[in-house]
């Protein structure tokens, strides 16, 4: 008889060097310090590439944000020239000018449906005996978008005067035309200077000579820190105070300028006009300024008057968006021939313009 032995089963033992050493165990875990590197470098230089492409996308936006509130303003001037047979004057005072009661934008505020605002104005007070709650109001339509500036805006100096210190702020305004002067004689200034806007004025349509098309009736007035103020035409130096150069400052309530006595207090104004005596975007911006010692000198500060109007600007970049007489948009490069830019700007020049 034949005797088997038994069988023992047994697992074979792994080979010593099969097992998987520190070094590949970490490799598998995850990346090395230089892989990590290298990814979050490669990161880097996407979002590099990325941001500016982001950055213009968000400035088209801001942009067309931009010029669809001038389109509003374009609506607002249409509908109140139907009901008055004129534009509203740029600002609403007594026959000497020096007394003001209300500003062009003030006049729009039921065309934009702002009536619950308009309806607390009381139209037979001047604007700084005027609520603070409506001095107050910040008007979205009258802001554009890509301006980055506090608002409202807190004027502390106007407390020296015994006015309102707070205000609410805009980045479009009317256009004066070719001309910078402030005189109180406003028939006297040239109509082939004249924008569709001055002071007590109510133009009509029927005076824009030039055409609605090549009209400006309205442009970008930026405002800020990054746009100081400074006294005088062709000025390039801000004043210094004690909390820094005066940035140009457009509260809309407030169709104005301001004097000597004003600058003497710390208050520099830009004010909701603008004018083309000089470029668009010249920074810094001249300041909004009425000589009260020449107010029946109709001259321009090229002629040798001595008042001064500020500028058109905008953070958009290369140039500005105006609206026209027929209630048109169009962004205009800052190097326009002065020539063309100030023909753009007056209602009788008799130009014969275009668009570049």
């Amino acid at each position: 008889m034949i005797e088997h032995s038994p069988i023992t089963l047994r697992h074979p033992r792994p080979a010593a060097n099969c097992q998987p050493s520190n070094d590949q165990q970490s490799r598998t875990a995850g990346f090395t310090l230089v892989e990590l590197l290298v990814v979050i470098a490669i990161i880097g230089i996407l979002i590099a590439l990325l941001l500016p492409a982001v950055q213009a996308a968000r400035e088209a936006g801001r942009r067309t944000q931009c010029s669809s509130n001038l389109k509003q303003f374009g609506l607002a001037l249409a509908n109140y020239e139907g009901a008055r047979k004129h534009l509203p004057p740029g600002l609403v005072s007594d026959p000497t000018g020096t007394t003001a009661y209300a500003s062009g934008h003030v006049a729009l505020l039921p065309y934009f449906e702002e009536a619950s605002v308009y309806a607390t104005w009381n139209q037979s007070l001047q604007f700084m005996q005027q609520s603070p709650a409506v001095l107050a109001a910040v008007i979205p339509v009258f802001v554009c978008p890509s301006n980055e500036k506090d608002n409202p805006i807190n004027l502390t100096a106007l407390g020296a005067f015994g006015l309102p210190t707070v205000y609410g702020a805009t980045d479009y305004v009317l256009c004066k035309g070719s001309t910078d002067t402030w005189c109180i004689t406003a028939n006297l200034v040239p109509r082939q200077r004249r924008g569709c806007f001055y002071p007590t004025l109510n133009t009509r349509l029927s005076e824009i000579q030039d055409g609605l098309s090549n009209t400006i009736a309205m442009g970008e007035g930026a405002g800020g820190p990054v746009w100081p103020l400074c006294h005088g035409v062709n000025c390039q130096t801000p004043p210094t105070l004690p909390t820094g150069p005066p940035p140009a400052i457009n509260p809309w309530p407030i169709g104005g300028a301001d004097s000597a006595g004003f600058e003497a207090g710390g208050v520099y104004f830009a004010g909701t006009w603008a004018c083309t005596v000089e470029p668009m975007n010249k920074r810094p911006v001249t300041e909004s300024f009425i000589d009260i010692t020449a107010l029946t000198d109709c001259r321009s500060s090229d002629q040798g008057g001595t008042h001064s109007t500020a500028n058109f600007r905008s953070d958009h970049p290369g140039g500005a968006q105006f609206l026209f007489a027929d209630g048109s948009v169009h962004f205009i490069v800052e190097t326009i021939d002065m020539p063309t830019y100030r023909a753009f700007s007056t209602i009788a020049g008799g130009e014969s313009v275009s668009l570049p």
